[in-house]
């Protein structure tokens, strides 16, 4: 498998799970982990394909890893335990 490389942009239509920041200030490879664990956390269907075919499943699992527990919600962090051991889910798209 080739490394994943991070696209630069992240969709106009997930604006809404980051009412509290300038959307258009930001940048994907500087907040990296924020708009991982804002997605995480507060995404829907709509951002679990994104999720799987931008981020490889080494970078979620060291961000549940390193701070999962305080930065998402307990759910949350339970659903995406378990999902990051879904090997299946992380293949290119």
């Amino acid at each position: 498998m080739k490394p994943n490389k991070i696209k630069s942009l992240i969709p106009r239509e997930f604006k809404k799970y980051f009412w509290d920041v300038d959307f258009d200030k930001l940048k994907l490879n500087k907040h990296k982990n924020f708009i991982l664990g804002r997605l995480l956390n507060y995404g829907a269907s709509d951002t679990f394909n994104w999720i799987f075919t931008t981020f490889k499943n080494d970078e979620v699992k060291s961000l549940l890893l390193n701070n999962g527990k305080q930065s998402l919600s307990r759910n949350s962090y339970l659903f995406w335990e378990k999902i990051s051991e879904e090997k299946n889910l992380w293949k290119r798209i």
